[in-house]
C-alpha cells in the first residue's frame, strides 16, 4: 500500500483492484475454518489465526457497524453479515494484505486481517461489511463515486478514527489538489483520478453531505447514473452540484 494514505480509506482502493463490490461468493466452505456465531455477524477465521485472536473485538467492531449504517442512512436491513478473515494478501487472491472484497448477494465479505489490532484492519473490515449493507439496504450505486464514498463516508468512529476525523483534515490538507466532484461522479473522470484520492474525496463530500442535509436526500441520488446526477442533485437538492461543492469545500477550509 502507498504510505501516504495507508492509515484509511486507500486501503479499499486495493480492495478495489481485487473487485471490492461483487454479485458472487467467496469460495465454498472448508473444513480449515473456526466459525464464530454473533448476533449480527458470523465470522469464519483461521485456527489460530490473528484473526482467531481478536474475533471478539473483530465482532464489536462490525455489530457496531451494522447498528451505525443502518442508522445512518434508515436502512430496513436486518439480515446477517458473514466475514472471511484471511491471514494474507496471497492466500486471498489479492494483491496486497491490506485488501477485502464484498459479495451484497450473499451477504458476505472477505478481507485480510493481519497485524496490527487497530484502525487499518477495523476500517477496512467495515468498509466491506458496509458494501453488503448499503446494497441490501438501497440496491446498487449508479457510479463509483457512490458505491465507494458512501461506504467508506458512513464508518462509525466507535472503536477508530478512520472516518469523519481522518476524512476532513485529508481533504482540508489537499484543498488545491482536490479533483471536482463532477469529475469523480463521471466514471471515465473517476478511472483517471489516483484511487486514494478518489476514495478520499468522495467519501469527505458524501459525509459532509449526510452531516448537512441527511439521508433522505442521498438516498434519492444514490442509484443514479453518472449522467443522471447532476439534474437530479438539482432538483433534490435545491441548488446545483456546483453550489453544494463550494459549501462543502467552506466547510473544510473552515476546520
Amino acid at each position: 500500500m502507498r504510505a501516504e494514505w495507508r492509515r484509511c480509506l486507500a486501503v479499499c482502493a486495493a480492495a478495489a483492484l481485487s473487485a471490492c463490490h461483487t454479485a458472487f461468493g467467496p469460495e465454498p466452505i472448508e473444513e480449515n475454518w473456526h466459525t464464530y456465531e454473533g448476533a449480527r455477524v458470523t465470522f469464519f477465521v483461521r485456527p489460530g489465526s490473528f484473526a482467531e485472536q481478536n474475533v471478539a473485538r473483530l465482532t464489536e467492531v462490525l455489530e457496531d457497524q451494522f447498528t451505525s449504517t443502518v442508522a445512518s442512512l434508515r436502512l430496513t436491513y436486518a439480515g446477517h453479515l458473514h466475514a472471511y478473515a484471511y491471514n494474507s494478501g496471497a492466500e486471498a487472491n489479492f494483491p496486497s494484505n491490506y485488501a477485502g472484497r464484498a459479495y451484497p448477494d450473499t451477504e458476505s465479505f472477505r478481507f485480510v486481517a493481519v497485524a496490527p489490532i487497530g484502525d487499518n484492519l477495523f476500517q477496512l473490515a467495515s468498509h466491506e461489511a458496509n458494501h453488503v449493507l448499503i446494497t441490501n439496504g438501497l440496491g446498487r450505486a449508479g457510479t463509483y463515486f457512490m458505491t465507494e464514498g458512501l461506504a467508506s463516508a458512513v464508518l462509525s468512529e466507535t472503536f477508530h478514527q478512520s472516518g469523519r476525523h481522518f476524512l476532513f483534515p485529508w481533504t482540508r490538507s489537499r484543498r488545491a489538489q482536490l479533483p471536482r466532484v463532477s469529475t469523480l461522479i463521471d466514471e471515465e473522470g473517476w478511472q483517471r483520478t489516483p484511487e486514494g484520492t478518489a476514495y478520499n474525496t468522495s467519501a469527505s463530500f458524501l459525509a459532509w453531505l449526510l452531516d448537512t442535509y441527511g439521508p433522505d436526500r442521498l438516498r434519492q441520488i444514490y442509484p443514479l447514473r453518472s449522467n443522471q446526477m447532476p439534474d437530479r442533485i438539482a432538483s433534490v437538492y435545491g441548488r446545483s452540484l456546483e453550489a453544494l461543492e463550494a459549501e462543502w469545500l467552506r466547510f473544510i477550509d473552515g476546520l
